[in-house]
């Protein structure tokens, strides 16, 4: 928690309200386990009592029995932690020993009294440490966990004043099956801290550009800049003065120095220089960060142009492995087989997720934030009905068998019997009903690390024999595979799978690419295909069709490969990379006047509501005086009214010209023919 630069003390509306919790079973000084409020079991152990009344400082008795009733109540520790009576007795001996004259835990810095409590505990021959692992013993993590609880009970500063931001009192939507519940800012340098928590609030809460999952990495980077500044320029409070010398310097940085990482991956990497990627990363933040402070008009950002310090060369190229079949990871059939044989192995809570991922196509935390209600019976039989929260897609639907329906089913009446309104509030029908994450659901890594041990117990191998390593989007990767592999059009697979370009589901199609090739030589040497009444595909010539249909023959050519979007067409070639893929502000295509993107009259109901849409907008930015959003909203709409303009022309297409697109043999020969 916060380096306590901002002191906490109890007031006497804290005290009131753990007085508030303290009363009936939780205010007496014994506790019976077998007459907790929250126990929900027959008691077996032997350990019956928690006692407190050896307890002489009765602040510190407070402060501490509020703690143990309230993460109790809350289901965010169990019973079983709580009565381990011995973990709390050893606190409270060295603090009556050291600091007995304390109105409160507060008054103590945290890292002072950690490094006493510590040396208590070495004196009283109790582990630091978990034997044969890094993490702390029980002993001193009940310490962490209790200051840094009573730090932010005590602390009413808003949230991002703080050093830690706890999302849940951000009020923004996030992605709850993830762990990453904390921002941190402590590692920040304090000249550039204040500068740092301003920008993310403005990115992060006001214009809402950035995700919960994605500002971790901002945040990181920018430490990571800021920290390069501070040892450069010591006395420096912010860039205004910042140089092109100093970015190619940063550079030169991080060119020579290792990559480090997280706890869990830092060996890896402790030693190991900078990939391209890396370096990118780091670049682009920063430049996004300078770009974001000039046009915001604050008094810290630099003096020079944020194109005159970093330039275009600056930033490493990058080989994407997008469309290379051998580095998409999948989940053969071969290995789930092997899961299928060995399932009943695999924890029993874990069992209706896998089934239910590999069945569904859903992203690993779209299922984990499944409701008890998504289960959906049709006439033609049972969907899968869930929101889709990367592309932010709501009640998508997908079609599952029986059987899955019937694990659906299985998990919605345990879940209905074992939990109530506190454990699950948000009805997930996979949620977590103790602990610190109660309430939330499942942690997409327990089913991963659950899933690699029984893999490893089971002995779980691909086809060389190598032991099979799980990743759990692998298994959306499976969904795709089959579903290509079986025949399915590229379109149905895009809209089964909730892709938000073409381009993701043709990976897909690259996986099994040569039997692909094969058939579409066979539609080659017919010239062109059409459907039959029964839906079979037979041959058909072209210019034939072109008549019967009254269209150009390059409109029929282009819609054999193209993907309907909601916007309009996209025809690029599956060979051809988008470059516009990432851009997510606005359609990408339509913004940078992609030659591959097309438009017919088809659409222009979509834009005709998009245009209401933006021009109600702007009548409220005028209200309230945001002129900053109608420039930025009125190009967009000159875009959009242009296209409608074409549209109603009566134009078949909205697009390129007819010179510029593809056309048959036949009618390049005439072209050329007439000059």
């Amino acid at each position: 928690m916060d380096k306590l630069e901002f002191q906490v003390n109890p007031t006497i509306n804290h005290i009131a309200k753990m007085e508030n919790i303290l009363v009936g079973y939780w205010a007496s000084d014994c506790w019976d386990v077998r007459l907790c409020p929250v126990l929900n079991k027959t008691w077996t152990r032997n350990y019956v009592y928690l006692k407190f009344d050896y307890i002489l400082n009765p602040h510190i008795k407070r402060e501490i029995k509020y703690f143990i009733a309230y993460r109790l109540t809350e289901y965010s520790w169990s019973v079983e932690s709580a009565w381990k009576g011995n973990i709390i007795k050893y606190l409270i001996i060295f603090i009556e020993n050291k600091y007995s004259h304390i109105s409160s835990f507060m008054d103590v810095p945290k890292d002072i009294l950690l490094k006493d409590y510590k040396a208590f505990l070495h004196r009283k021959g109790k582990p630091l440490r978990k034997k044969g692992k890094k993490i702390n013993s029980d002993w001193v993590r009940f310490f962490l966990t209790l200051y840094d609880f009573l730090v932010e009970f005590y602390d009413e500063r808003e949230e991002t004043e703080k050093d830690i931001w706890n999302v849940n009192k951000l009020k923004i939507d996030y992605n709850q099956s993830s762990g990453l519940r904390l921002l941190n800012f402590e590692m920040v340098p304090p000249t550039f801290k204040v500068l740092l928590k301003r920008y993310i609030k403005e990115i992060l809460l006001v214009h809402q550009s950035i995700s919960w999952g994605s500002i971790h990495n901002y945040v990181s980077q920018l430490t990571r800049f800021f920290t390069f500044i501070s040892e450069s320029y010591p006395n420096w409070k912010d860039i205004v003065l910042l140089s092109r010398q100093d970015i190619l310097d940063y550079l030169a940085f991080l060119r020579s120095t290792p990559m480090g990482g997280n706890s869990s991956n830092k060996k890896i990497y402790e030693n190991q220089l900078p990939s391209n990627h890396y370096i990118y990363t780091c670049i682009q933040k920063v430049k996004i960060f300078i770009s974001h402070l000039q046009r915001f008009e604050w008094s810290e950002a630099p003096v020079t142009s944020v194109s005159k310090l970093i330039f275009t060369e600056d930033m490493p190229n990058i080989t994407r492995s997008r469309g290379n079949p051998n580095r998409i990871k999948y989940i053969p059939d071969e290995v789930w087989e092997q899961v299928i044989s060995n399932i009943n192995k695999l924890p029993s809570k874990y069992v209706p997720i896998l089934i239910i991922l590999e069945a569904s196509g859903f992203r690993i935390s779209d299922v984990l934030l499944l409701k008890t209600d998504c289960l959906l019976r049709k006439d033609d039989g049972y969907w899968l009905v869930g929101d889709q929260a990367k592309v932010k897609y709501k009640s998508h639907k997908v079609p599952i068998s029986e059987e899955v329906a019937k694990t659906v089913k299985a998990q919605e009446k345990l879940v209905s019997k074992e939990s109530t309104i506190k454990t699950n509030p948000n009805n997930y029908l996979f949620p977590t009903l103790s602990g610190p994450r109660v309430g939330k659901p499942v942690s997409p890594l327990a089913l991963s690390r659950n899933l690699n041990t029984f893999a490893a117990k089971n002995d779980i191998t691909d086809q060389n024999g190598s032991l099979f390593y799980f990743n759990n989007h692998a298994f959306r990767h499976r969904y795709g595979v089959n579903l290509i592999n079986n025949g399915m059009k590229l379109l149905h697979v895009q809209k089964l799978m909730a892709h938000a370009s073409p381009e993701m589901t043709l990976i897909y199609a690259q996986i099994h690419d040569k039997t692909l090739r094969n058939e579409w030589e066979k539609t080659r040497e017919a010239g062109a295909i059409r459907l039959d009444v029964q839906g079979e595909v037979i041959t058909a010539d072209l210019k034939q069709q072109a008549e019967e249909n009254g269209l150009e023959l390059e409109w029929i050519r282009h819609n054999m490969d193209s993907i309907r979007l909601d916007h309009g067409f996209c025809v690029k070639s599956p060979k051809v990379s988008c470059e516009f893929l990432n851009q997510t502000i606005e359609p990408p295509c339509i913004k940078n006047n992609c030659r591959s993107f097309h438009v017919d009259q088809t659409f222009l109901s979509y834009y005709e509501e998009q245009i209401a849409k933006i021009e109600s907008d702007i009548k409220i930015y005028k209200k309230t005086g945001r002129t900053r959003s109608i420039e930025i909203i009125e190009p967009k709409l000159k875009r959009y009214q242009d296209i409608v303009d074409g549209l109603k022309k009566g134009d078949n297409i909205f697009g390129l010209d007819k010179r510029r697109r593809e056309y048959v043999e036949e009618e390049r020969e005439e072209i050329n023919s007439n000059g």
